[in-house]
């Protein structure tokens, strides 16, 4: 899988800047995917602008203004959304050309983000029922960390142009 996943993020996102917004909050490990490959990326000195981390997350109540912030700031460039999500298939490792729909699993309404998206299906209860937050962190972690690495990976072998890490706190 991490040979599959770096070969189609590669495709989807070639050499262009990319924007990356991780979206999630540390509160339900099951829905801190986001915040920790945002964590990881920032740690590792991500050659992008990063946007979501454990410190700084984004989540239902910001993700819209950060998404007009990003459609102002970075225009022309490519914003990588990550989110975790809820589905039959545990474990599932998804990467779509196209945005993503925070909170659809609760019907949230929240405004699409990304041009390409990552999500992992990280349980098969909704956020709001008790499971959720039975969530196991390490198997969080250890997809935040594929994904943390395969995106780094690309950046570095596509010669993306490097632009700043940044954590806003909106």
């Amino acid at each position: 899988m991490d040979n599959t996943l770096k070969n189609k993020l590669s495709f989807l996102i070639g050499a262009k800047q990319v924007v990356i917004v991780c979206i999630g909050t540390d509160l339900l490990s099951g829905d801190c995917l986001g915040p920790l490959v945002g964590q990881m990326l920032i740690e590792n000195k991500a050659p992008c602008f990063v946007y979501g981390t454990l410190k700084f997350p984004i989540t239902a109540l910001n993700v819209n203004k950060v998404n007009e912030f990003i459609r102002q700031k970075h225009k022309g460039q490519i914003v990588l959304a990550i989110d975790s999500a809820v589905g039959d298939k545990v474990g599932n490792i998804r990467i779509n050309k196209g945005a993503i729909e925070p909170g659809s699993a609760l019907n949230k309404g929240l405004t699409p983000i990304g041009d390409v998206s990552i999500t992992v299906t990280t349980s098969n209860v909704l956020p709001n029922e008790e499971g959720f937050s039975l969530v196991p962190l390490g198997f969080v972690y250890l997809a935040a960390k594929k994904i943390a690495d395969a995106i780094m990976w690309v950046l570095s072998t596509n010669k993306t142009s490097i632009v700043y890490n940044m954590q806003i706190g909106l």
